[in-house]
């Protein structure tokens, strides 16, 4: 088959495989009207996991390797084509960074080692030039030692402490995998403050819901510094204006060129390590406070679980900032002085081979993983992909931090048995970040043991009576979990805290040392999970059956229909069957019934299909395909467009988010158009160095019909007269005092000004139907409306009172601009005027709907205009 090669095949062949995974998604229209010029978020609806989809098609079309920054670079299938024509390598290079490991095994475990301050120093004096990590990068790579580790950590340590960090105040760690993650977690260890790892953003159009979701986080820890990079400045520092506490937005190599303190290190034990922000944390953000005795007793039992050995190395894919990257893997493989094979969570969502390859070359032993990298490396692995690959070192593949389906267990043993994987090398270990990360594990090299029982004995009365015989409909399967790590206690309880027999489901209680003393700033929170006796209550659901710990999902997830606790996983699984549902964007969950009193199933799927009556056979089928396979209907089946459902920082659903949405009537919205970057509602609600606020009031009238007709003729006079004016600045003094004089005629006023010294963009809240006039009464400087958002308010005469002030089309001879456009907003700066441009979204929306047009944000970036908001 040709490759395509010219410009013009290229562009050809990119805009048909973007076609035909639109199509194969579930949206022909959207197929059929797609350009080179459409958004691939706003027009053609594709995520994250659609453009990792995206790329490998190209790839196979173009039969070429394209860059994977694509991913976050590409917003059209015009970008995705420049790329291919610019960046492309040929299909048959593959590259890998050569892993040397060390020539001797790992010196003992420093088991009296009491913080991780003492774990670094002891393996870097042990043996400094030991390498430790193995970084991948593509096809590139890079090698760091124990000695390298400790001196770069050190100099951030000095950095941060020459600024002014005490002991004990925390610091956010804002970087995504790579070296200066290392050294700066451990560089804030040896200063003596308290790490807050947090992920960094991925994509320009996600900015919005990462900053707000991100502040809240922060505020909460009270961070003193926030250690980011380049890319992310202008986010870190709109951040900055969201956080009374923080000092200073750096990097680590800021901190090592300012370092010149001396660092200290941590005095005890019991001090807190570092602050482990659970998955769902959203409005009231819950930091799990972390000692290092709490990481070392988990690290420690985690070794015993695993039987290392000093000859073990471990692979990851894992982000640092989660609890199973950062301790279950780097932590745990510094306190062993294991090397450890490190690649970036992209490098494995693009290319999941690349995640068996490092296995093989490093000769990995240990790995863990959630349940969904092993079901991804079933689905988008060719077998030609993996010819040399070598599995048979890996001894201990542990699955976590997610639900164990038993057919992945199955599915992957089977499919990767030719190349040396042996099932008993699965180890299904339950965990939660109050533990540190793990808590259960299964006995060594014995295999997963699958549960199953009946499944109306356990909907209904909550009994694992085992199913011997019952067809699959009729029965539920759960993984064994195994039993606690040395040291550590668990319980089935009920809503009292009482313990439960055998077989009988209850909340997953805990106790034991690697368990968190609670949250950070958060009493409330932490006084509703831990008992005075000790107990912290897992939030889990579970049964204990021969002395093993099976988990059966999350107690606030849990659905209670008909007198049946009901697994929402099991309904969303289910509906995934429906054509034109999007596998893994579903939400199940149960919600009041104002009208019944009683509880209600809903089920929330995100789909890409438009046409009416296709949709309306979607929630028949979905009704139809859940009560087969649970034995009982949802009641209601809501169908969302792409993207709606909200997800957590490790691609979970949030359940009670969406239920939450549900409720507002936001699932019904549509998706919002032109919203891209939503930086100016940031500015305008953490930013008060550049707002300038005008405050609304109210006068008393009489005769409000006679002055409304006062207001409008007087519109209609000045609007007349802005238009034999000369000039647009001419017009300006025209409509300016016009219309102060025709909002007192409606009974309202203005205070502030708005008096921009340089061509800006001033973006503006909505406040009620007079906003386009308090704008144009309020500016002191040369301002055109960027579009016509608000116009339609204000009735005839007034909008033809403030259509002299709208912003011309570029190249057209002059004509009104009818919607923004980058083009016409660019002209109007460079010709010396302010652009205003009023939220997208009705007057007094809440402050989380609050968007605007991304291309008052391309003008503005094009030109060098500063973003001025305005409150009204």
């Amino acid at each position: 088959m040709h490759a395509p090669t010219s410009p013009q095949e290229v562009q050809g062949a990119v805009l048909e495989a973007v076609r035909d995974l639109v199509r194969e998604l579930g949206a022909p229209d959207a197929a059929d009207r797609a350009t080179l010029q459409s958004s691939l978020d706003r027009d053609l609806a594709l995520g994250s996991m659609e453009r990792v989809e995206l790329l490998v098609r190209l790839e196979r079309r173009l039969n070429a390797r394209l860059p994977e920054q694509g991913l976050r670079s590409a917003e059209t299938p015009e970008d995705w084509a420049r790329i291919a024509l610019q960046s492309r390598q040929p299909a048959t290079a593959r590259a890998r960074w050569p892993i040397a490991q060390p020539g001797r095994e790992a010196y003992p475990a420093p088991d009296t080692a009491t913080t991780f301050a003492q774990v670094l120093r002891r393996q870097a004096d042990r043996d400094p030039a030991r390498v430790h990590i193995h970084l991948l990068d593509g096809a590139g790579g890079s090698d760091i030692a124990h000695g390298g580790l400790l001196a770069a950590a050190s100099e951030v340590a000095e950095g941060l402490v020459a600024e002014g960090l005490r002991h004990g105040e925390t610091v956010a760690i804002m970087l995504p995998t790579c070296e200066e993650f290392f050294s700066s977690f451990l560089g804030v260890m040896l200063a003596g403050g308290i790490a807050v790892p947090v992920y960094p953003p991925t994509r320009p159009n996600q900015i919005q819901a990462y900053i707000e979701r991100q502040a809240l986080i922060l505020r909460n820890a009270r961070v003193r510094f926030l250690i980011s990079f380049a890319q992310v400045r202008a986010v870190a520092e709109i951040l900055a204006g969201k956080l009374p506490a923080l000092r200073a937005v750096t990097s680590a190599a800021e901190l090592a060129r300012r370092g010149r303190g001396r660092p200290t290190v941590p005095r005890d034990a019991a001090d807190v390590f570092f602050i482990q922000y659970t998955s769902g944390s959203t409005g009231d953000p819950k930091g799990v406070t972390l000692t290092h005795a709490n990481v070392l007793a988990n690290i420690r039992g985690i070794g015993h679980a695993v039987q290392v050995r000093p000859s073990d190395a471990v692979v990851t894919w894992l982000p640092l900032y989660h609890d199973m990257g950062l301790i279950g893997s780097w932590l745990f493989s510094l306190y062993y002085g294991l090397p450890i094979t490190v690649l970036s969570p992209l490098d494995f969502l693009v290319r999941p081979e690349r995640w068996l390859w490092a296995l093989s070359d490093s000769r990995g032993t240990l790995c863990p993983a959630p349940n969904f990298a092993y079901e991804l490396c079933m689905r988008k692995i060719d077998d030609d992909a993996l010819d040399g690959v070598d599995l048979s070192p890996w001894r201990v593949a542990i699955n976590a931090g997610e639900p164990v389906l038993p057919s992945t267990l199955r599915r992957f043993a089977d499919r990767y048995r030719p190349w040396g994987f042996d099932s008993r090398s699965f180890m299904p270990f339950y965990g939660l970040a109050e533990s540190s990360v793990a808590l259960t594990y299964p006995p060594y090299w014995r295999g997963p043991l699958i549960d199953r029982i009946r499944r109306r004995a356990y909907e209904e009365k909550g009994r694992a009576v085992p199913a011997t015989g019952l067809p699959d409909r009729d029965a539920l399967e759960f993984v064994a979990n195994g039993r606690p790590l040395p040291g550590h206690e668990i319980r089935i309880a009920d809503a009292s805290g009482q313990p439960l027999p055998a077989r009988v489901r209850g909340r997953i209680l805990f106790r034991g040392p690697s368990r968190t003393d609670g949250y950070f700033r958060n009493p409330d929170a932490t006084a509703a999970v831990l008992g005075e006796d000790g107990w912290l209550d897992s939030g889990d659901l579970g049964y204990v059956a021969d002395d093993e710990l099976f988990v059966t999902g999350r107690l606030k997830d849990c659905i209670i229909k008909a007198g049946r606790n009901i697994i929402p996983q099991d309904v969303e699984m289910a509906s995934w069957e429906v054509d034109g549902v999007r596998k893994g964007c579903v939400a199940a969950f149960g919600c009041t019934d104002s009208e019944t009193g009683t509880e209600k199933m809903v089920v929330v799927t995100e789909t890409r299909v438009t046409d009416a009556r296709r949709r309306r056979r979607m929630v028949t089928e979905v009704i139809d395909t859940v009560a087969r396979s649970v034995g009982i209907p949802p009641d209601e089946v809501v169908l969302a467009h792409p993207g709606f459902i909200p997800k957590t920082s490790s691609g979970k659903i949030r359940r009670l988010e969406t239920r939450k949405l549900h409720t507002a009537g936001a699932v019904a919205a549509r998706p919002p158009k032109g919203a891209g970057l939503r930086l100016a509602f940031l500015w305008l609600h953490g930013s008060t160095r550049a707002t300038v606020k005008l405050v609304s009031r109210k006068a008393v009238h009489g005769c409000r019909g006679m002055l409304d007709l006062a207001g409008a003729s007087l519109a209609a006079v000045a609007g007349i007269a802005a238009r034999i004016a000369p000039t647009q600045s001419a017009a300006r003094f025209v409509i300016a005092p016009s219309a102060r004089a025709v909002m007192r005629l409606a009974g309202t006023g203005t205070t502030g000004a708005i008096g921009a010294q340089e061509p800006s963009i001033v973006l503006a809240s909505r406040a009620g139907r007079l906003d386009p006039l308090a704008l144009a009464a309020a500016f002191r400087s040369s301002f055109v409306f960027a579009d016509r958002t608000g116009f339609s308010d204000l009735g005839p005469c007034r909008t033809f009172l403030l259509e002299p002030l709208l912003a011309r089309r570029s190249g057209n001879g002059g004509g009104r601009c009818l919607s923004a456009t980058p083009e016409s907003i660019a002209t109007a700066l460079r010709d010396g005027y302010s652009v205003a441009s009023l939220a997208d979204n009705p007057a007094r929306e809440s402050a989380a709907r609050t968007r605007f047009r991304a291309e008052t944000f391309e003008a503005a970036a094009a030109v060098g205009a500063r973003i001025l908001p305005v409150v009204l």
